[in-house]
């Protein structure tokens, strides 16, 4: 609602697609003179997640798989902050600068929260210590890193268990992110074993857990038995309707109590919605996601709003649509419309949206892809979510870099070295105790 004789004040917390792809809407729907978009997010970019796992394996440039919010937003203000706490009561979002503590305030007329998800951590003794995530740029970088480091320290062992334990990987959850994680890590670590004297490429190999009965639950069955098929031929071991119940520094335990002996836990199991929900009081859903009528509105509010993976969006038939980029880019264009009309002060429409379809890749150049009702597998489904996600790239420029990276893994011998990253990711998780070295 407009204040009298004030421009309004649109606040977007969260930069990714969904909070992102919104504020660029506004930015050519609404004039200045009218309002103000106004965007917070702890990070100056967003990850283009489709190409996550392939800046981790290195096949691009890490820097050109992130879109830098202030050149995809030319007229938002930005501030790289982290919200603290929403207060729908006062119209206010809490936060604080990054890198700084003085908690600010900020007033809304309208806020937006597209503040994404988090990975869903269970309670498994070791989760958090030894397992590895992948959810975010460092996740991806860092997990390189230890795959080499294992890859470093297998050359000088002449145990061939031992070897095999260190250059074993354990990947939970098949879905989309699970199985390209299986898929492509190991095809990256066979690879690079290639240029170590001692190791095979049968050495390395994956083991892909899943709850449910069958993986990538989202392709028909088809599709789904290909990816298995294709990722089990190539050492990814498939274990249904199993998970772990224990992690340790070199092993894990199953719910049977097996021992699995391993040093690289690939937690792939679900996303949760951010803390910051929670912390807010908003009302939600049965598992903590904001509940939010069709038109994207959170319910029993009337300027507050919410989308993508946060967020509870039913479709026609009342279920919840899929935390997708695909969604999430569509949301918040849609949003962007609602706005803009409610503004001007017309009525806003529900959110509709029919998935364009499904890819995955599977490592080694192979793929499973479902476009527009038509099913590929194969060299040419590898070929279309790359075509694909290439297409999708916000910008030309980064599209050619990214065009470039793929060109150049394919006729030059590409450098297996670590990054560094995996450094910083120990010392976060295990910070050194008493007093610092002198420098």
């Amino acid at each position: 609602m407009k204040r009298d004789n004030q421009k309004a004040k649109i606040v977007i917390v969260g930069g990714g697609f969904a909070g992102a792809y919104c504020a660029q809407a506004l930015e050519k729907k609404i004039q200045s003179k009218d309002a103000e978009v106004i965007l917070l997010d702890r990070n100056n970019y967003f990850v283009f997640s489709p190409l996550l796992i392939e800046a981790g394996i290195g096949e691009v440039e890490p820097r050109h798989a992130v879109v830098s919010i202030r050149s995809f937003l030319r007229k938002t203000q930005f501030h790289m902050a982290e919200v603290e706490r929403i207060d729908p009561a006062t119209q206010q979002v809490h936060y604080h600068l990054s890198g700084g503590t003085e908690t600010r305030t900020i007033d809304y007329d309208h806020l937006v929260i597209a503040t994404g998800s988090v990975p869903r951590l269970p309670e498994v003794p070791g989760l958090l210590q030894y397992g590895y995530p992948l959810k975010s740029l460092i996740d991806a970088v860092a997990l390189r890193d230890h795959i080499i480091q294992l890859l470093e320290w297998a050359d000088g062992i002449e145990d061939p268990i031992e070897r095999k334990s260190l250059l074993h990987l354990v990947v939970v959850g098949a879905n989309y992110t699970g199985v390209e994680a299986a898929g492509e890590f190991l095809a990256f670590m066979r690879r690079a074993a290639r240029k170590f004297k001692n190791i095979q490429e049968e050495d390395c190999r994956a083991t892909l857990f899943e709850l449910s009965n069958r993986i990538l639950p989202t392709l028909d069955d088809r599709l789904a038995n290909y990816a298995a098929r294709e990722i089990s031929r190539h050492g990814t071991t498939i274990r249904l309707e199993e998970t772990l119940t224990r992690i340790d520094a070199d092993h894990c335990l199953t719910q049977s109590g097996e021992r699995i002996d391993a040093q690289t836990v690939i937690w792939c199991a679900g996303i949760a919605p951010p803390p910051l929900v929670a912390a807010s009081g908003l009302p939600t859903g049965p598992r903590g996601y904001i509940d939010c009528a069709a038109d994207f509105r959170v319910r029993g509010y009337e300027n507050l709003w919410a989308i993508g993976d946060c967020s509870l969006n039913p479709d026609d038939a009342g279920k919840p649509y899929p935390p997708t980029a695909q969604h999430a880019v569509r949301m918040g264009a849609h949003l962007a419309e609602n706005l803009t009309q409610v503004l001007r002060g017309g009525a806003t429409r529900p959110f509709r949206f029919t998935m364009l379809g499904s890819l995955a890749a599977l490592g080694g150049h192979r793929g499973v892809a479902r476009i527009f009702g038509l099913d590929f597998s194969g060299w040419f489904a590898w070929f279309l979510w790359r075509t694909v996600y290439l297409l999708k790239m916000p910008g030309w420029g980064r599209r050619i870099r990214v065009a470039v990276d793929w060109t150049l893994d394919l006729l030059c011998t590409r450098d297996d070295v670590q990054l560094g990253v995996h450094q910083l990711r120990e010392h976060r998780r295990n910070p050194p105790s008493g007093p610092s070295s002198p420098a």
